[in-house]
């Protein structure tokens, strides 16, 4: 399946043909740039030139702007605008609705996102492959990860999945697996709902598979320039098959917080840091919890160099006695961005 989604992905990545780059953005300096604007989010703008190179800029950074395609934008308060933009000196951001004109201030614009004709066009997405060996200890490692969104007015759904393979000479092998569907949904206000199939395997914990559906009620606690964090909470349902034993049915109550750091100037540089609580409701007493942490450095325009690392934890293993409780690991990896 991760096989599968990376090869969808670096089809994905090669352009089916360039749209015209008709929006104009002044910045502050002076600059004048004619793009094509894609998105705003965490303070960064991101948009795309005619060289096809895709170029970051921060968001304060900006005096003025105009595009007149359709754009999907979210302030502050969690408020929802759709349609053109144009700046207006001392007023803010127009946005031209069909309901009429919308003023917002653009220091209260969180988020921007151009709403796309085509199915193709409102893709985005990422690749990472990390790879490291040994020679001393005849000791290879190989990761990858790999993620498509597609966005629309008011929701998103993202497929993700991810892959680990540690192999040595006369030492079975240490595998790990996931798979997602993600589906977000937004509301009135700062909140979004989310629903998620998803898969896992690793089999150090003491599970050949665990599938899961989870539902959760989701707010944006802190939304500033260079920090954003997210809050959550649901119940995830879910399918044990351990490595040894019978099969189990779960339900847990989740809790998730989510904390984001982000710099502007090159080379932009993301920390992200996601903590997941899990609580058994079935298999009372049992709690899972699961950290990661992902740093994310530009290298170049697309180009990423990527430190990711997690730590997961069971109380109560599927296999009690012959399963370790925690796993860990550390990687780097290069990694491209669509």
């Amino acid at each position: 399946m991760v096989l599968w989604l990376t090869s969808l992905v670096l089809g994905l990545s090669v352009p089916a043909g360039a749209d015209p780059k008709t929006d104009v953005i002044v910045l502050k300096n002076g600059d004048r740039i004619t793009c094509e604007i894609v998105s705003l989010n965490r303070g960064k703008l991101r948009v795309k030139t005619d060289d096809m190179s895709t170029v970051d800029i921060e968001w304060d950074k900006i005096e003025s702007l105009t595009a007149k395609g359709l754009f999907e934008i979210e302030d502050l308060a969690g408020d929802l605008y759709f349609g053109p933009l144009e700046t207006v000196p001392d007023e803010g951001l127009q946005v031209a609705m069909a309901t009429g004109i919308e003023t917002v201030p653009l220091e209260t614009v969180v988020r921007v996102q151009a709403i796309k004709s085509s199915f193709w066009k409102r893709l985005s997405g990422s690749i990472s492959v990390g790879f490291a060996y040994t020679k001393s200890s005849d000791l290879t490692e190989f990761s990858t990860d790999a993620s498509v969104k597609f966005t629309r007015p008011t929701f998103s759904a993202e497929l993700k999945g991810s892959s680990f393979l540690q192999r040595q000479e006369n030492v079975e092998d240490t595998t790990r697996n996931s798979v997602s569907l993600t589906y977000v949904r937004s509301f009135e206000g700062p909140h979004f709902g989310l629903g998620r199939v998803s898969a896992d395997q690793n089999p150090a914990l003491g599970y050949d598979l665990r599938a899961g559906l989870t539902g959760a009620w989701g707010r944006y606690l802190v939304r500033s320039k260079g920090n954003e964090i997210v809050g959550a909470a649901g119940l995830y349902v879910n399918r044990e098959v351990p490595v040894d034993g019978e099969e189990v049915t779960n339900l847990e109550a989740l809790f998730v917080l989510d904390w984001a750091n982000f710099s502007y100037d090159f080379p932009n540089t993301d920390i992200e840091i996601t903590s997941a609580f899990t609580l058994g409701l079935t298999d009372w007493g049992r709690y899972r919890m699961d950290l990661r942490g992902n740093l994310d450095r530009e290298l170049f325009s697309d180009f990423h160099f990527i430190i990711q690392g997690f730590y997961s934890y069971d109380s109560r293993p599927p296999i009690e006695g012959g399963a370790a409780t925690a796993d860990y690991a550390l990687s780097l990896a290069l990694g491209y961005k669509f």
